[in-house]
């Protein structure tokens, strides 16, 4: 059940966002006319176990918010996906359908995790709402081997306090240079063409 605290976040997202018109950037007006607002019915989203079940180490995420991040993984296809916080050791359904031939990678400890830390960027996801407290120290350690094509999805940026904390260190690193803050959601980018760092929050 949503608390006190969520509900005004979701307000006060839902007044001070902007949706694709009040966007000025080409590159983020693309993205949100295509790909984050396109709410045409797939039928991948209506397969059997498309969407994970509370208990399943997502926390029982969203209809809504498991498609969203299965058309913006379907729209970079990337060839190497890093997920973070599952809780157990299962590739989410929806990130399989969206990227079937990219390799995948699941570290489920920080032993894990830096050995992975060698291995070339794509997409990494973040589970917020299971990784909370540590989800800065591992974006950090990250860091060292991202490239300008990287992509990062945070989940549960709103589920606790130190969350919301850590998307805002986050958005202060000199590496990234664009966010997009969907509230269920936040994007990261890491593009050195860019003229100057942006910082987003769109309605969703």
């Amino acid at each position: 059940m949503w608390n006190l605290r969520f509900v005004q976040d979701y307000l006060k997202h839902r007044f001070t966002a902007n949706n694709r018109h009040g966007i000025h950037s080409p590159f983020v007006y693309t993205l949100i006319d295509h790909v984050i607002y396109d709410y045409a019915s797939q039928q991948v989203y209506h397969e059997p176990g498309f969407v994970p079940e509370k208990g399943e180490g997502r926390a029982g995420l969203k209809p809504k918010v498991a498609q969203l991040i299965y058309r913006v993984t379907k729209h970079f296809n990337p060839a190497i996906v890093v997920e973070l916080g599952t809780n157990n050791q299962q590739t989410s359904s929806y990130l399989q359908k969206a990227a079937p031939k990219a390799k995948f990678y699941l570290p489920q400890n920080e032993n894990e995790f830096i050995t992975l830390n060698k291995t070339p960027s794509g997409l990494v996801v973040f589970h917020g709402e299971n990784l909370e407290e540590k989800i800065l120290p591992y974006f950090n350690q990250y860091l060292d081997k991202i490239n300008p094509d990287t992509i990062m999805i945070f989940t549960g940026l709103h589920t606790a306090k130190n969350l919301k904390h850590s998307w805002s260190q986050i958005k202060l690193n000199p590496k990234v240079t664009l966010t997009i803050n969907l509230f269920w959601i936040g994007l990261v980018f890491f593009k050195q063409d860019r003229k100057e760092r942006e910082h987003f929050k769109v309605r969703y």
